[in-house]
């Protein structure tokens, strides 16, 4: 018997098989039966199978010869039409051997390699630049490339013998086309507008809206751009990308060529710019610009903020100090929301920055005043691990004066009753978290940005209860809903200054500051301004002047900033650690050894005293382990633009950050690189 594998191809189909079976059992009953009808039958029958089989068998078998006949010639037929489309197909093909000979190349490919010759030699002799992309890419997968003028697709297969190449150039043109001929939406407003105005004669302020229309009239004839006026102080312009591209090239000249111009007609005017593009919807793409522009007057004026939906802001401008156009009448409108506010909750929770200087501390006392004169229980959140000798001092002499004030109310008690006895201001956020309810308040003053908060808990849990208030520059950071209250005043000196014009407006009689407060509120204003010497307008010794009349003492502001002998001393070392490259002063700390931040920023500050310095810079590892660095200008470098290059910010000549890093080296490189970014442009400018 032949073994199964020896049997026709078409029978080894088990469905054959199957028939076969079936057909044999039918044919032996057959035989079984037709024996009770006598032999002959019975040989008949068997005659008849016997035919049967045969002519079942023949057909089978043609069948199965008929069908590898027609397989045969489809798959000649694909094999040719595959050979026809590889070689015609829109992509470049080519096969190496694993010299690197080229052995095919289909038409697409000699098309554009330009020589039919090329079966049988290297690649790198037939084209080096395609070589070398190969050889560079083995490994990417696939990515795009510029070769011959053109821009393709490449990808690499078989560990470099088999490339594949996708004509892009038509594609990349129309995209080209597709972006140039997108739109970007701009806004500008003139800063400081409404207080020169003011008072000004009719003929000036023509002359002044002239003066703006005709300058920005020639700027957007220069680069093609679409400009309306909207009012008197406000610009709306349209252009397309490329011309967008053009102005970050002129680095928006006219913001310096409007400042300039106007100082020289005594009327200081700057510009604030907010531009979006990248969004398809017009309403979205304003609404984007809008918010820009917001940004851009938050963060002191006189530049422009540029930004899509998806990526950060880029920045221009922002060199010049902020020129000051406060009124009394926003404060007065400030105090009278923020008391609207006071009057609907039932409790006030106070957080300044991390690690609070004075001017957090104090201005959390004045708000803590504003909330006791509308009968409100209000806290103030301190991370009591980490406390400069100055704030503990006022601390110490804030919870003896509360002490001191539950002491008399209980003398006075009449009858027997408990009198409401005041709660101590100071906790923690822990127990913050344990007392506040869904009608409190979060008040965050001296900082605008969650990330650098004492309260970032309380932070997320209040976040629609949120009131802001702050002097330094808005920082590309928000928070996750927008404060129902938000004043910030990068005019101001300082945030102890804007609190105690909010504290004027109060009715202090059941409740007035006292001398400790007082001392505190004016200890933020010295300490922001350097003792009154410098960011100090006629608002800055208005508000002096007003804690002075409420009993801030000088002998016991002197007493809160007396420096311990170990302070001194830390503080020479790092002096010893000085160097000055040009106009810059950096100080390195050791990369194992602790600094306290406010020593490090008080050594930046003294930096600046020093002759021909004009920036400096102080590094140093802070108890939290993390790397943080002061930085302090004259005004002639923006030391904001700086720290905001590597996650930081501040004002234009008081900026910070903190960095993650186990080498303060690192740091130190990653500093010095911002620096000489920054001032290669102002020198391009």
């Amino acid at each position: 018997m032949k073994k199964y594998h020896t049997l026709p191809s078409f029978i080894k189909n088990y469905r054959v098989i199957y028939l076969i079976a079936v057909f044999s059992i039918l044919a032996i009953f057959g035989f079984v039966f037709s024996l009770h009808f006598g032999p002959i039958v019975a040989v008949a029958w068997v005659i008849v199978v016997a035919l049967a089989s045969i002519l079942i068998y023949s057909l089978i078998n043609s069948l199965g010869v008929d069908f590898q006949t027609y397989m045969t010639k489809l798959n000649g037929r694909v094999s040719i039409s595959q050979a026809s489309a590889l070689d015609q197909m829109p992509i470049g093909v080519m096969l190496l051997s694993s010299h690197g000979e080229i052995e095919w190349v289909n038409e697409n490919l000699l098309n554009i390699i330009g020589d039919r010759t090329v079966l049988g030699k290297k690649l790198k002799d037939v084209d080096a630049d395609l070589y070398e992309l190969v050889q560079s890419n083995k490994d990417s997968g696939e990515t795009e490339i510029d070769w011959r003028d053109g821009k393709f697709s490449l990808q690499i297969q078989q560990n470099g013998q088999v490339i594949y190449l996708l004509d892009l150039t038509d594609v990349s043109r129309y995209e080209l086309l597709y972006e140039k001929g997108r739109l970007f939406y701009g806004l500008i407003s003139v800063d400081n507008y409404e207080e020169i105005i003011q008072d000004a004669t009719d003929s000036e302020s023509s002359r002044l809206i002239a003066f703006i229309s005709g300058r920005l009239d020639n700027w957007a004839k220069k680069y093609h751009l679409f400009l309306r006026r909207m009012s008197a102080d406000r610009y709306l312009f349209f252009g397309r990308l490329p011309e967008l591209k053009s102005l970050e090239d002129d680095r928006f000249s006219i913001l310096d060529t409007v400042r300039e111009e106007s100082l020289k007609q005594n009327m200081p005017l700057s510009l604030s710019v907010g531009i979006a593009f990248g969004v398809s919807d017009l309403n979205d793409l304003a609404e984007l610009a809008h918010r820009n522009l917001d940004l851009a007057l938050g963060r002191g004026g006189d530049q422009v903020v540029i930004r899509d939906n998806d990526n950060p802001a880029i920045y221009f401008g922002g060199t010049s100090n902020p020129m000051a156009k406060r009124t009394r009448v926003r404060a007065r409108m400030i105090d009278q929301a923020l008391s609207d506010l006071f009057n609907n909750a039932d409790s006030v929770f106070i957080s300044g920055h991390k690690n609070a200087d004075m001017d957090s501390l104090g201005a959390a006392l004045g708000i803590w005043r504003m909330s006791r004169l509308h009968d409100l229980t209000a806290y103030i959140i301190i991370d009591d691990q980490n406390l400069q000798r100055d704030v503990k001092l006022v601390i110490g002499k804030i919870n003896d004066e509360v002490d001191a004030a539950n002491e008399k109310l209980k003398n006075q008690a009449t009858d027997g009753k408990t009198p409401k006895l005041i709660e101590q201001p100071f906790i923690t956020e822990k127990k913050a978290l344990s007392l506040a309810t869904d009608q409190s308040l979060l008040v965050l003053v001296d900082h605008s940005r969650p990330s650098i908060s004492a309260a970032g808990q309380l932070l997320e849990k209040l976040k629609s209860s949120l009131i802001v208030i702050d002097h330094h520059r808005i920082a590309d950071e928000s928070f996750s809903e927008k404060p129902i209250l938000f004043y910030v005043e990068q005019y101001a000196s300082s945030t102890c200054e804007l609190v105690t014009e909010l504290l004027g407006y109060e009715d202090r009689r059941k409740s007035p500051l006292t001398k400790v407060e007082a001392t505190a509120l004016l200890g933020g204003i010295q300490l922001d301004t350097k003792g009154f010497t410098s960011h100090s307008g006629s608002r800055t010794f208005d508000a002096a002047s007003f804690l002075r009349a409420a009993g801030a003492d000088a002998q016991l502001l002197s007493s809160f900033g007396k420096e311990s002998k170990d302070d001194l001393l830390v503080k020479s070392h790092l002096f010893e650690l000085m160097q000055l490259d040009s106009n810059i002063a950096t100080v390195v700390g050791e990369n194992d050894v602790f600094y306290n931040p406010v020593l490090a920023a008080q050594v930046a500050d003294e930096l600046l005293k020093i002759q021909g310095v004009s920036a400096s810079f102080v590094v140093s590892r802070h108890p939290d382990e993390k790397v943080g660095i002061s930085a302090r200008s004259d005004g002639s470098i923006n030391v904001q633009l700086i720290m905001e290059k590597i996650g930081g910010g501040g004002s234009l000549s008081n900026a910070a950050v903190q960095m993650e890093s186990d080498d303060i080296q690192e740091v130190k490189k990653v500093l010095q690189q911002a620096v000489l970014q920054i001032t290669d442009n102002k020198e391009k400018e």
